[in-house]
């Protein structure tokens, strides 16, 4: 079995890729009808059971949800809840979520669509948008935004809510 830099010199990290599976760990990207996609193609990220004996059991106190959640919808494979690509020569990169979409006053908003808006601003490096629970609204997105050195001197908090 390679060691982590033995498997570095073989599979170097390319931009925008989480490179490839490791060892044990067989990982496939599946449409909506759980078929196997192309090279390239997006999809849905899912990795073929078993699981290797260091992966995680079960949520805390609750394997129901841990099942309903990550096994019922690919039998036969754990849903990581990710949407990727695995290229021609199996490197892997993670798109988005699958669960990215918030339920707030009946409008279903994607956080992802959020982040790449916020991200288009000149004094933004990166975004991360999250749902949180409020009482009267549902959802609600909160964002976690990164500006550029003088960033925090160019733009408010007013601004970016703007964007």
């Amino acid at each position: 079995m390679l060691n982590e830099k033995e498997f570095g010199k073989i599979y170097p990290t390319l931009p925008g890729s989480v490179t490839r599976a490791i060892p044990s760990y067989d990982v496939r990207i599946f449409d909506d009808q759980n078929q196997q996609v192309k090279a390239n193609e997006l999809g849905k990220v899912v990795i073929k059971m078993p699981l290797p004996p260091s992966f995680m059991l079960t949520l805390w106190g609750n394997d129901e949800a841990f099942i309903k959640k990550y096994l019922s919808d690919t039998p036969g494979y754990y849903t990581t809840g990710d949407a990727g690509v695995i290229d021609e020569n199996g490197y892997l990169s993670i798109m988005t979520r699958v669960d990215d979409v918030i339920n707030t006053c009946g409008h279903r908003i994607s956080t992802g669509r959020l982040e790449e808006v916020v991200n288009e601003h000149d004094s933004v490096v990166e975004s991360a948008v999250i749902g949180y629970d409020e009482k009267i609204r549902g959802e609600c997105p909160l964002g976690y935004v990164v500006l550029k050195g003088s960033g925090t001197k160019d733009m408010t908090e007013d601004q970016i809510k703007k964007l």
